[in-house]
Parts: structure tokens; sequence; C-alpha cells
């Protein structure tokens, strides 16, 4: 068959994905309109069709999560050692990688959008009703699909001496075909386009907060230019140092500087309503979990805002699963099952409802208080630092927000540098530098080709291509959890 042709799958990985940049580049360029209008009505088509699947998909991980862990094989170990890192560090470092950036972005604007627009009735205030869907998007489900696709690719290669590639997954007589080139080609294309796109969003955040300190509103392209060669060149310096010397450093240092801004709003703003708020709407998010993540009896919205929000959200997760769950693959080294489970997903989901409940509630009470008008956190580029303005020490804590947006951008890009690198290494777990050089400079040029081209409509065009892409990898990453399953039990059962 034609798909089973023994090719070297190295070189062809490589060419076919620095063929899509060329050919994206290409059609964005010549037919920039065209190009975003398709890309527009092919997302929208999507995400109607096969929102429900997504919906069920992230039921399904979560539970399917909660049943590895906690049955038998939660105390396999993923490889004989000890653990590589210590737990602050493999959560920073997860949790750095996997959405922090996005929080900075989100911590004020998502939260007081749902407080003025719900998109359903409930019994709820609406403080709590705001945050119970905050967390519904940011909690369990993201880090279920980026916990279940690091595991398959953890065990795979921890257990049965496979490596980081996706088509490692693959019966060995299968690895070195034209199959695991397009499964390898996909995964490197969802990466590709989900870190352009972090860099596109984390750039226009960091153009916001030097309007801020400048006070000039209108920022020409270059500048643009110069934040995103600014961030491949450091991001690129750190996986040059690898993951010990470069981006657990940097994790280290995001996650020091998120709890101080943290603790300073908890504290100067009003600590113990955050508390109540927190419980309450925790407690709810879990009491309907299950109907909230199939749309169903009370809980259900309707159709328009599920394709704005929810399935939006789970096809950008699942997009960015495969560098996310590849890179927590390789911290992970020595955790057991149960271990990787937990931290995976029940600490770093712990964290964002902290996160939002302090950011969310405190911004509901200057709202109430009429402090501040709503509108005032209508941007995701501007909201986090127009709420720190109506604090103490505003320019301190603007000063270290504008530091994080810079260094959650920089991990989110190195850790993508060094999965692809791997990628293209033959899934070692240590890439040659020459990768890592190379990736650094197509994710720059590529991100900086989008935004003089296109500027922020092909932007927009690089999250809908990326949500075009989460589909087939959406069944890619299916094929591979149902198979990890049946071989994680039936190798259990034989020994």
């Amino acid at each position: 068959m034609f798909l089973s042709k023994k090719i070297d799958t190295q070189k062809s990985t490589l060419y076919t994905s620095g063929a899509f940049c060329v050919l994206f580049l290409c059609i964005a360029f010549l037919f920039p309109g065209f190009f975003k209008t398709k890309l527009g009505e092919w997302t929208h088509e999507i995400l109607e069709v096969f929102g429900g699947f997504y919906l069920f998909l992230g039921l399904a991980s979560v539970l399917l999560l909660f049943i590895i862990a906690f049955s038998s094989v939660g105390k396999k170990r993923l490889g004989k050692e000890k653990p590589e890192y210590r737990w602050f560090s493999w959560i920073a470092m997860l949790y750095s990688t996997g959405m922090g950036a996005g929080l900075l972005l989100r911590a004020v604007q998502e939260p007081v959008y749902y407080y003025e627009n719900p998109p359903r009735e409930s019994s709820l205030s609406s403080g709590e009703f705001a945050l119970q869907y905050t967390f519904f998007h940011w909690g369990l489900t993201p880090w279920a699909f980026y916990g279940l696709f690091g595991l398959v690719i953890a065990y795979n290669l921890y257990e049965k001496n496979g490596t980081i590639l996706s088509s490692s997954i693959l019966n060995e007589n299968y690895r070195k075909t034209i199959s695991a080139t397009l499964i390898d080609v996909l995964t490197i294309i969802c990466t590709l386009l989900g870190v352009v796109a972090a860099v596109g969003l984390g750039s226009r955040q960091l153009l916001g907060s030097i309007s801020y300190w400048t006070g000039a509103e209108n920022l020409a392209s270059g500048q643009t230019v110069f934040l995103v060669l600014l961030v491949c060149v450091l991001a690129t310096i750190s996986a040059f140092m690898g993951v010990n010397k470069g981006i657990r450093f940097i994790s280290n240092l995001n996650i020091g500087m998120a709890l101080l801004l943290l603790v300073f709003v908890w504290i100067v703003g009003s600590e113990w309503l955050v508390l109540g708020v927190l419980l309450k709407s925790m407690g709810a998010y879990l009491l309907e979990f299950i109907p909230m993540s199939i749309n169903a009896g009370s809980q259900k919205v309707s159709n328009a805002f599920l394709t704005d929000w929810t399935f939006f959200y789970w096809a950008f997760w699942l997009a960015w699963t495969p560098f996310t769950g590849v890179f927590i693959a390789r911290i992970s080294k020595g955790r057991t099952i149960r271990q990787f489970i937990l931290g995976t997903l029940i600490i770093p989901a712990l964290g964002t409802f902290l996160w939002f409940t302090v950011f969310g509630a405190n911004a509901f009470s200057l709202i109430e208080a009429s402090e501040v008008h709503s509108s005032k956190f209508d941007s995701i580029y501007s909201a986090i630092f127009n709420f720190f303005d109506l604090f103490p020490l505003s320019t301190w804590s603007n000063a270290i927000a504008t530091v994080l947006v810079f260094t959650f951008l920089i991990t989110s890009v190195d850790s993508a540098i060094f999965v692809l690198s791997m990628f293209s290494d033959e899934g070692r777990t240590e890439p040659k530098r020459r990768y890592r050089l190379f990736w650094g400079l197509t994710i720059a040029l590529f991100t900086i080709a989008v935004i003089l081209i296109g500027k922020d409509q092909l932007l927009e065009a690089v999250s809908q291509l990326m949500i075009l892409f989460a589909l087939p990898f959406t069944f890619l990453f299916t094929g591979m959890v149902i198979y990890f399953v049946y071989k994680l039990y039936t190798t259990t059962k034989t020994t």
C-alpha cells in the first residue's frame, strides 16, 4: 500500500513541514482577503459540525484520566529512575508551557465578559456564575487534553522504548513509512501554528503594555517585528541551554512573579470575598461539570455561545495539545502514572481557579462599587493593565505584569522550539542544536511574515487555520488514546 511505503521519515517530515510554511505564506500573500474569508467560513462550519464531538471528547478525556489514575495501573512508574525534576519546577514548566500567557490575557477580561453577558440563567450570583464558566473553559478539560496526550507519549517513550514522535506509537514495521510522516507532519504543523498564534497574541499584549507606559496609541509594525525578534532570539537561547538551565529557570521565574501578583491583589483587594466566591464557584463547576460538558438539561446554552466560546476553546486546546503534551512527557520521566495525572490535571486546574477568582472577584467588586466601567476590561490586551491602575503601587504591579507577559511568551516559544527540534531529530529527547536554531529562525520569520503581510487579520487567520488542523489531529488523538488504553491494560494483565 502507498501509506506503508518505506521512506526516510526524518527528511520527508522536515521537507513537508517546510513546504507547508512556504505554501501558507504564498497563498496568504497573494490572496489575503479570499484566504481570510474562506478560513473564517471553514472554521465556523467545522465548529458547528464537530463541536458536539469536541464536547464529548473533552468529558471522556477527564473521566478516563481519573479512571486510570485510581486504577491499579496508576502505580506504574514512567521509567525506572526517580523523577528528574522537583514538584515545583515540574509544575512551573508545564504550567508556563500550557497556558501561562493566556492567563494574563484573560485574567480580568473573560470573567467580566460573562459577568456582563451571562450565557444562560442561573441561581448563582452574577460573579459566581461568570467564574463557573471561566473555570469550565480553563479548568479540567484543557489539562485533560494535554495530560492524556502527554501520558500516551510518556508511556511509549519510557515504558516501550519508543521516541517522542507521535508516529512512534505505530507498530515498528510502520515507523519509517508515509503514514508515520503524515502523522508527524500534522503534529508539527499544529505545533507551529499554535506557537505563531501565541507569539502574535503575546506581541499584541506587549504592544499594549508599551502603549500603557508611553501613552502612544498607534505603534508601527516595525516595533512589533522587533518584539517578535527579541522574544524568538531569547527563546532560542533558552532552548540552546536546554530544559535544565534555560526553560526550567524561566518557568520558575514566571511562577514566582505570577504568585507575587496573585498574593498582592488578594491582600490589597477583598481577600475574604475571594475565598467565598472561589468555594461557591468551584462547587457549582464540579457539580454541573458533566451536564455543562455535554450541554444538556438546565445547563444548556445557545449554539451561538458554544460556537463562539466553548467549541472554539476546545479546538484551540486540542491544537495546542501536540507540543504541550510532548513537552510534559519530556519532563515527566520517573513519575508514576498517578502522579503524572494528578500533577497535570488537578494542581494546574486548582491554580487556575484561584487565579481567575482573585482577579475576577475583585474586578466585579470594582464594577459594583462604580469605581470603573466594565468597558475598561473589554480588551484582552489592556484589561490587566487597566485593572492594576485601580490598585495601590500600580506602577510596580504593571511593571511585573509586563515582564511576566514577556517571560511567559518566551517559555511558550522555547518549549515549542525544543519540541519541534525533537520531532526533527528523530524524536531524540536532547535534539541537536542546529535543529533548535532552525526552528527558532523559522518561528521568527513565519510570525514576522504573518504580521507584515496581514497584520491583525492574518493573525486571526493563523488562529483559524490552527483550528482547522485541530480537526484531523483530534481524530489522530482519539485513535492514539484508544490504542494506548488497550496496550496499557493488556500489558498489565500479562505481567
